[in-house]
């Protein structure tokens, strides 16, 4: 028995060395799936976003599902700065749009003679609200379920009175009661076909074009809407030199989309205009928007 028990632990000791070793190569094995499972999905998950941290928010996910138009933003030639900051916030908004060299009339011909049905125009000085995108959704798919005929639908103008008009479905839609100022609106084929043959026909030079579309509307000739509070405004804290009736805006209703942007981006962080051409060289004159809208009225 003394014999036996002191061969017993020999006998045992190479078993219990090859179950140790065994464990241990399992346990590597195991380690090495793991870590590769994991490192997989990093990289699988870097693929599909960005880092929290790294990302910019963007307030809206490409155009109004509503609206399958061209988008027009008029940016006369050599307005290199407000280009630029334009081409920025569109870009951050999610908007793939057309810098449009000359005035409202050509852009309205020039969608007649593309064939859209439908456009979106803004100027080139203006801010979004970060739910413009949105709010306009909802005003075209308001419009299209009560089946009402429209021509314009204003979601940037300087009037205090669109609430006035007739209320329609959509929460801030009303129709046009004093639309004033063209920063932003939605344009239908049937409303490009209307204003464009009436001022190809003649204009009247001693009137804005905008107070001469009020004229239209409150003649009942052009079917318009406005969105109020309006989301889309005229910088006049960065463009002050504009000249005309604007609403004079302290701050944005809900949010600034550029304020936003340039909060997010930080390339865009403390941003400047680049210069004009006119300031670059002085020899450069502007063509006024109303000399290049001349241009169409024969």
């Amino acid at each position: 028995m003394d014999d036996y028990s002191l061969q017993a632990p020999a006998r045992s000791g190479p078993r219990s060395v090859w179950w140790y070793g065994r464990a241990l190569r399992v346990y590597f094995f195991l380690s090495l799936l793991v870590s590769a499972l994991w490192i997989a999905r990093v990289l699988l998950g870097a693929q599909g976003s960005a880092p929290a941290g790294l990302a910019a928010p963007r307030p809206q996910q490409g155009r109004p599902s509503g609206f399958a138009g061209h988008v027009y933003c008029l940016n006369q030639p050599g307005r290199l700065g407000r280009g630029g900051r334009m081409t920025e916030l569109l870009d951050y908004m999610h908007v793939d749009a057309e810098m449009f060299g000359r005035g409202h009339i050509d852009a309205w011909r020039d969608m007649l003679d593309r064939g859209y049905p439908h456009a979106l125009i803004v100027e080139d000085d203006i801010d979004f609200e970060t739910d413009a995108l949105a709010v306009v959704q909802t005003s075209m798919d308001a419009l299209r379920s009560a089946g009402a005929g429209w021509d314009m639908l204003y979601f940037g103008h300087c009037s205090m009175e669109e609430d006035s008009g007739r209320a329609m479905p959509g929460g801030r839609l009303f129709r046009s009661v004093h639309p004033f100022c063209m920063s932003g609106y939605a344009l239908s084929r049937s409303g490009a076909q209307k204003l464009h043959a009436h001022f190809a026909a003649g204009m009247r030079r001693a009137y804005a074009l905008d107070v001469q579309i009020v004229a239209l509307v409150k003649r009942g000739l052009v079917q318009s809407y406005s969105v109020h509070p309006p989301v889309v405004y005229q910088r006049r804290d960065l463009y002050p030199s504009d000249d005309g009736l604007e609403l004079k805006v302290a701050r944005l209703q809900a949010s600034s989309a550029w304020g936003e942007a340039m909060a997010s981006v930080p390339r865009l962080a403390g941003w400047r205009d680049p210069p004009d051409a006119d300031e670059r060289d002085p020899a450069f004159k502007h063509i006024p928007v109303w000399m290049e809208d001349a241009r169409t009225v024969h």
